[in-house]
């Protein structure tokens, strides 16, 4: 297996808090035992694991007290590893510094403030599934030959190919700004499709084929495109979101996916490690309460 690392970036939360994220190889045959964890250094200093056990995440947080600077005098990189053929993988080392920090300036602060109005006003709350593009391979329904899923309907991977099938929920308002219904015939009458057009904040890991779920109606949709329509420098401030409401008989309101639905915002990016100062991170909120605090 090639390096499986394909992306790492981070940003800097208002508190001084650094996110990092990152994009693994689709399609890599991942081995049951692989492990990855991520490690950090500052200014030429040896590295030093924070966390490990991050398979079932994209996302790590490192809320560390720290002076409250943006200097590019810090870094992270991730490693992979198998026990079990002893080999190991880094990713490309990102800079935790200010040309790619969340931008919590005042121009940034108030066209987050505009959206967060609106969304008092006529936002609908749901829940984000982010899809997994990457990880073990699902037992029941991938091919061994092909190592594709033959079952869109498995329900453990829910159609995904890969164990679990999404991550964990986060919390996540969308303003709808218009509905479109259609109909279509079928072979047992007429089936109604939804498709909806909104807005949200900018979350970094929205991509296409994520799903929405609306708490209200626990209608699900699937996103066919996230479109940024506000931005500071090089961060993206706004989404716009089209999506298309599935089907009740869909594989998507399986159990399974109601469990990951009813438990979100458990998010807490693997397990965290000894530090020498003893300050491990311990146990960190969901992504989106980590990237803005609500106002």
């Amino acid at each position: 297996m090639g390096n499986p690392f394909t992306s790492i970036s981070c940003a800097i939360r208002h508190d001084n808090a650094r996110v990092v994220s990152w994009t693994m190889l689709q399609g890599a045959n991942y081995p049951e035992d692989f492990r990855i964890q991520i490690e950090n250094s500052r200014a030429g200093a040896p590295w030093e694991v924070l966390a490990t056990d991050l398979q079932n995440t994209c996302v790590f947080v490192d809320s560390r007290r720290r002076n409250y600077n943006k200097r590019l005098n810090e870094c992270y990189r991730l490693r992979l590893t198998i026990p079990c053929t002893r080999e190991e993988y880094l990713s490309d080392i990102v800079d935790a510094g200010n040309c790619k920090a969340y931008p919590y300036s005042p121009d940034a602060e108030n066209v987050l403030k505009q959206v967060n109005e609106s969304m008092k006003i006529s936002g609908t709350p749901g829940v984000l599934l982010k899809k997994k593009l990457w990880g073990l391979r699902c037992p029941l329904c991938v091919d061994f030959d092909g190592q594709q899923t033959v079952n869109e309907h498995c329900p453990r991977c829910l159609g995904t190919g890969i164990d679990g099938g999404y991550f964990p929920g986060i919390s996540l308002t969308v303003i709808k700004d218009s509905i479109t219904t259609s109909e279509s015939p079928s072979q047992v009458g007429y089936l109604q499709g939804e498709s909806v057009k909104g807005r949200c904040i900018a979350y970094p890991w929205i991509s296409v084929g994520d799903v929405w779920c609306e708490d209200l109606s626990n209608n699900r949709y699937v996103i066919n495109n996230a479109t940024p329509t506000a931005s500071y420098k090089q961060t993206h401030l706004v989404y716009t979101l089209t999506m298309h409401r599935v089907e009740l008989s869909d594989v998507l309101h399986s159990p399974h996916a109601d469990d990951k639905v009813v438990t979100k915002d458990l998010w807490t990016g693997g397990t965290p490690a000894l530090l020498p100062d003893d300050t491990a991170p311990g146990h960190r909120r969901n992504a989106w309460d980590d990237l803005l605090e609500q106002p």
